[in-house]
């Protein structure tokens, strides 16, 4: 981060999250080191050269949108060039989406305790993959069948509810474990003291689908989908919703707003 010293000091002023730090620098960086000029020598033509590069190797249009995000921030903002980058369009495809009989398989073929805890926390409660992984134990209300969300995207803290299956699978899992309550949930085998990585969750959902045949390419996210999908279609009104996930802005929640298969077995073509 050293050649960007400007750059992530202004994001650290606006208070972007680490995440969002990082991931800006590397597109920085990748970018200097395909184009081989120091960053007052670049042109808005090296951009649109690197951007046509992408697009020919069939990077998807949100990787290119971020991608022009980290470089307006840059160029534009931080070296104030002139360059007026324009956004690639972002195709809307529908979100994956799992039926909850199929959910109830998956979580059904696991068979370490803590592991079906993971999968029923994240579809019980909405949870982003990286806000499930750091959920320590101290922050589960088993009583008021809460969840506390410390440090969310845009640095946002928030209550999740918990599920009455995930409340009853905690008390049965951790009747038999030492642990502290400053501990993490999901605390690695590997790294004492840390919680597991997204990779490690990932795998966990990719052994559930294989076991429970489901042969959908459903990611850890698709759970986080199909709860927001499942309860707008339950009545949930859309602004509750927004607020269950964390959403800042309410548009954001309404691409959950969609209809499934068997929405559509149920409407009569007006040919008809």
């Amino acid at each position: 981060m050293n050649n960007f010293k400007i750059l992530v000091d202004e994001m650290k002023i606006r208070g972007f999250s680490r995440k969002t730090m990082d991931s800006y620098c590397y597109i920085n960086k990748k970018f200097l080191d395909f184009i081989k000029k120091s960053p007052r020598e670049v042109t808005k033509k090296d951009i649109e050269d690197y951007l046509v590069q992408l697009y020919d190797q069939n990077k998807s249009s949100a990787t290119r949108h971020l991608i022009v995000c980290a470089l307006k921030f840059y160029y534009e903002e931080i070296l104030k060039r002139r360059f007026q980058l324009k956004y690639p369009k972002v195709h809307n495809k529908l979100p994956i989406v799992l039926s909850k009989d199929d959910i109830l398989k998956i979580i059904q073929a696991i068979t370490n305790s803590k592991h079906k805890l993971l999968l029923e926390l994240l579809y019980g409660s909405g949870l982003r993959v990286g806000e499930a992984i750091r959920i320590k134990i101290k922050d589960v209300d088993l009583i008021n069948r809460i969840a506390f969300v410390r440090n969310g995207k845009g640095g946002k803290d928030r209550m999740v509810r918990l599920s009455e299956m995930f409340v009853n699978d905690f008390n049965i899992y951790y009747q038999y474990v030492n642990n502290f309550e400053n501990n993490y949930l999901f605390e690695s085998q590997q790294r004492i003291g840390m919680h597991i990585s997204i990779r490690t969750a990932q795998k966990i959902l990719e052994y559930g689908l294989k076991k429970a045949n489901i042969t959908k390419k459903a990611h850890l996210h698709t759970l986080r989908t199909s709860f927001a999908t499942h309860l707008i279609q339950n009545n949930v009104d859309v602004s509750y919703v927004q607020k269950l996930l964390g959403h800042s802005r309410l548009e954001t929640t309404q691409r959950y707003i969609r209809l499934d298969d068997s929405d559509l077995q149920l409407i009569k073509s007006p040919l008809d």
